[in-house]
């Protein structure tokens, strides 16, 4: 079978771009061949994971003989008004690749761009297309009249929709012209073997070295850039434990709490730091730092890096005491993200919001302060920091903590299909037949 994929890849940050990228391994594995578009080398940087000399992932990709197309790099302002015409990049870029190889199926995952350059292309080459949404996508961008028009023309045309169990989602593909039979509910991929393996040692001296030469493209003020490179210097002298957190900023997230926390108890005598792998825009990232940078008790505590490739993930998790996970009030209900599954997995203690305590798939099996530390609201600090400090005071509570969340990953994970469930969903379409073993 051959496989044409349109999505986020790496260098592009964040949870979709890891998922697309191990299902089109995944693909290679199972003795198929996979063209992938994307526009991941146009990302700026605040929208890419800091990649390190020694990731070699793509070109071991390219030996299995994957391929991988980039959009071309057009001047800025080539024509007025200006904005990065990626879809029809993805479509051109479709087309030749449809003209050396024409696919047994084509794959858009997310819907803006490469959801509706996928959608096009299929309906031009008469090529069967496999769509697979996100939060993000569906949830927000399908609101603006003018794109859910036609996310919805896409959504109803394709051959499957992939979703998972979440009925207010398969109401809202329903509600779009999706077939019932095309919508597939399936099972998220076993995590990245990465995860079980302590081979890896997070090495934070390279990564502040290598981060104050990524920082220097960022687009931050001289005086920011500056300070931040300070800042982070002076945070490797700390040899106090360190309280991890990575992923997007925002209010949202927790990530002020966890700061405003952390500041609190160090204030009161309490040998804690902070580490993160923070994913923003300039502006966003520049404004945490300025936040943070005021909390005098944090200074020489703390290191802020921007995100690095998944694999690399989790080194960085097993090198902090705690990871913590504060999510609340997020604007999308049916957001599922999969940081709490990768922390348990490296039997890190996990600090949890109350509300993604709920939340995820597993929450029937999580018990507070038995394998999880469970925050009912991180809006309130005082809770948060005495729920921290009660972890940083007790080595027999981290060690139920740890005992018990690699107990639950091992049964998660196991129940979990070793590859992609997309690749199964798509050799079902092409052989006219679907297997059940990755459908849920």
């Amino acid at each position: 079978m051959h496989v044409l994929l349109l999505g986020k890849i790496p260098p592009i940050q964040g949870g979709v771009s890891r998922s697309t990228w191990f299902a089109a391994s995944d693909f290679l594995e199972s003795g198929h061949s996979i063209d992938v578009i994307s526009n991941a080398d146009e990302m700026g940087y605040g929208f890419r994971q800091m990649l390190l000399s020694d990731d070699k992932v793509r070109d071991v990709f390219l030996q299995k003989g994957g391929n991988v197309q980039h959009c071309e790099n057009i001047p800025a302002h080539a024509y007025i008004p200006w904005a990065p015409p990626f879809v029809s990049q993805l479509l051109g870029s479709g087309l030749a690749s449809i003209g050396r190889t024409k696919p047994d199926v084509i794959i858009g995952w997310y819907l803006e761009p490469y959801g509706v350059a996928a959608s096009l292309l299929g309906q031009l080459c008469d090529v069967p297309v496999v769509l697979r949404h996100a939060g993000s996508d569906l949830g927000r961008l399908r609101h603006i009249p003018s794109l859910g028009i036609l996310y919805d023309r896409c959504l109803s045309q394709s051959a499957a929709v992939i979703t998972g169990k979440n009925p207010d989602i398969e109401d809202i593909l329903k509600s779009t012209g999706v077939k019932e039979n095309a919508i597939i509910r399936a099972k998220g991929r076993a995590l990245h073997s990465s995860f079980y393996s302590n081979e890896e040692q997070f090495d934070l001296p390279a990564m502040v070295d290598r981060a104050e030469e990524w920082f220097s493209h960022y687009g931050f003020d001289t005086e920011t850039y500056r300070a931040l490179v300070a800042w982070n210097r002076a945070g490797l002298e700390s040899q106090d434990p360190a309280v991890g957190s990575y992923g997007k900023i925002a209010e949202v997230k927790g990530t002020y709490n966890l700061i405003d926390a952390l500041d609190t108890l160090v204030g009161r005598g309490i040998k804690v730091s902070y580490r993160a792998l923070w994913s923003a825009t300039p502006n966003r990232f520049a404004h945490a730092f300025h936040y943070v940078s005021q909390k005098d008790n944090l200074r020489g505590r703390s290191i802020l890096l921007p995100p690095v490739a998944p694999w690399h993930v989790p080194s960085f998790i097993r090198s902090c005491i705690a990871v913590a996970f504060l999510e609340n009030r997020f604007p999308i209900s049916f957001h599922t993200p999969q940081v709490p599954r990768e922390v348990i997995a490296c039997a890190t203690p996990l600090i949890l919001s109350g509300e993604i305590y709920e939340k995820v798939y597993f929450s029937g099996q999580l018990v507070d302060r038995i394998n999880v530390l469970r925050v009912p609201d991180p809006q309130n600090t005082f809770e948060l920091a005495k729920g921290i400090e009660d972890l940083l005071g007790s080595s027999e509570l981290r060690q139920c903590l740890s005992h018990h969340s690699r107990a639950l990953s091992r049964v998660l994970e196991a129940r979990a299909p070793a590859r992609d469930p997309i690749v199964e969903i798509a050799e079902g379409l092409v052989g006219n037949e679907r297997r059940t073993a990755a459908i849920a």
